[in-house]
């Protein structure tokens, strides 16, 4: 004949279980919104980065197809102005994953930073492609 005792755990207290009033449930809801929420507005400033690093990219393919009917003496000079923002282009895809990894203790300084490099990139942009028409 077989003994073999199988333990099943007890269920520990109810008030371990569940929440002992309406407002730690409100609070625990609260709690969950709240990170969800963050979570989502995360996302949606790493995704707006890429997309602003995807447009760049875009831009520096159609100046450099572009560049093939500019002078030979301007080719040069472009062709510099280029690669200074195809280096800051790279830098920005650094800070985006900077910030993808960030923890939330970095994330507000990390964001800060990448928000004025963004910024400066952008402006760096617009001049150029204000300069080439």
């Amino acid at each position: 004949m077989n003994t073999t005792n199988i333990h099943t755990p007890m269920p520990t207290a109810p008030s371990e279980l569940q929440p002992s009033s309406p407002s730690e449930v409100h609070q625990e809801v609260a709690k969950v919104d709240q990170t969800l929420a963050n979570e989502q507005l995360r996302q949606a400033i790493l995704d707006k980065k890429q997309a602003q690093i995807e447009a760049w990219s875009a831009q520096i393919e159609q100046m450099q197809q572009g560049m093939q009917s500019v002078a030979e003496n301007l080719r040069d000079e472009t062709e510099k102005r280029l690669e200074e923002l195809r280096q800051a282009r790279d830098q920005a895809r650094v800070q985006l994953e900077s910030l993808q990894q960030a923890t939330q203790d970095s994330w507000e300084s990390l964001l800060q930073k990448s928000d004025h490099f963004f910024q400066d990139l952008a402006e760096r942009f617009h001049a150029f492609v204000s300069a080439e028409n």
